[in-house]
């Protein structure tokens, strides 16, 4: 098993795997493909792997320093999502759409998620680029408070991951009296797909993994086994194949946690032929450049929508994915790494 901060191959192949299920689902497929497992995947790598770096981190200088942290994360994610800011700004101009001021104002507070279940992005016919940004929000809402309970609680580690099981019930639990006590007829649009207090727990499966890889080692003994990858991916298909709403807005996100906590040991950390298949060279590249590809995909599907929206799919299809790749591309060459060389630059002074 790979340790403390190297980088681990396998898992820049899943972070692929997950935006590859992200775009496909949103490039007119979403009726085939499970664009919101790709989502449910990407907060379980989040977690993990930011937990894993904190773990060595702390390990190594016996503290770890949330200024830091912070420090990295801002120049890991502003760069790049300011200037794809820009660029949707430029391009709802030329489809002549009105930029509304509060939605970008949204973003940069990474309030996207709220903004867009409760007052809504604007755009009948240009799809609004900026509502995928909701992610990020959840994303950072988490690591507002996360580095504080992890400095906090991490010596007694035990403690610690019984917090983070308990919050995982809760979750559930919240989710649950939404679904079945409230009533999804109720609930805005979204309200639980997209809502921080209801997906927060997708990152937290990943973090309790962290945890526990690296303060229990008979857990990866008993975790690194192909039994327990075939019974993650078997848990994964029973919750795409239940059609339920109010299952699908419940208790299908902690199933999906488990699952990927029980086989992401195997098909990643180990290894084995899952992990080297998710090595190879092309979903290295998607992994990598899977940040700008999950903001840009979005903004080429509103500009295959609004100016190609009569083409053939097969057509549109093609285009949305040319587009895709060519502006996360130069976003991860020109302006995501540019500012991580910044950030580590900044933190060496």
């Amino acid at each position: 098993m790979s340790h403390g901060s190297s980088r681990i191959a396998a898992l820049d192949g899943l972070r692929a795997v997950s935006i590859l299920l992200v775009l496909i689902s949103h490039a007119w497929l979403g009726h085939i493909v499970p664009g919101g497992l790709g989502v449910t995947i990407f907060f379980f790598i989040s977690g993990f792997i930011i937990t894993r770096l904190m773990i060595s981190e702390w390990d190594e200088a016996g503290t770890m320093r949330i200024s830091q942290f912070y420090i990295r994360r801002f120049f890991r994610l502003m760069p790049a999502l300011t200037v794809f800011l820009v660029v949707s700004v430029i391009t709802l101009s030329l489809a002549g759409q009105e930029v509304v001021w509060k939605e970008i104002l949204a973003v940069f507070l990474y309030t996207a998620n709220y903004y867009g279940i409760f007052i809504g992005f604007s755009g009948d016919t240009f799809p609004p680029p900026l509502a995928i940004t909701w992610s990020l929000a959840v994303e950072e809402h988490f690591y507002l408070i996360f580095p504080s309970l992890f400095v906090a609680l991490i010596a007694r580690w035990k403690q610690f991951a019984t917090l983070i099981i308990a919050a995982l019930i809760i979750a559930l639990g919240w989710r649950c009296w939404l679904a079945y006590g409230v009533g999804l007829e109720q609930l805005p649009h979204y309200r639980i797909y997209k809502a921080t207090d209801t997906r927060v727990d997708s990152i937290l499966y990943g973090t309790l993994l962290a945890i526990i890889l690296a303060r229990k080692p008979a857990a990866w003994e008993r975790l690194n086994h192909i039994a327990c990858f075939f019974a993650g991916i078997f848990l994964i298909l029973a919750t795409l194949l239940i059609r339920s709403e109010e299952f699908r807005e419940s208790l299908r996100y902690s199933l999906q946690g488990v699952a990927l906590f029980i086989l992401f040991p195997y098909a990643v950390l180990s290894n084995s032929r899952i992990s080297s298949v998710l090595a190879n060279r092309f979903f290295l590249y998607v992994g990598k450049v899977s940040y700008s590809l999950y903001l840009y995909h979005w903004l080429a599907f509103g500009i295959v929508v609004f100016w190609m929206g009569d083409a053939s799919l097969p057509l549109r299809i093609f285009v949305m994915l040319v587009l895709s790749f060519a502006m996360a591309d130069a976003s991860y060459r020109w302006v995501e790494n540019p500012g991580l060389r910044a950030g580590r630059k900044l933190l060496k002074s």
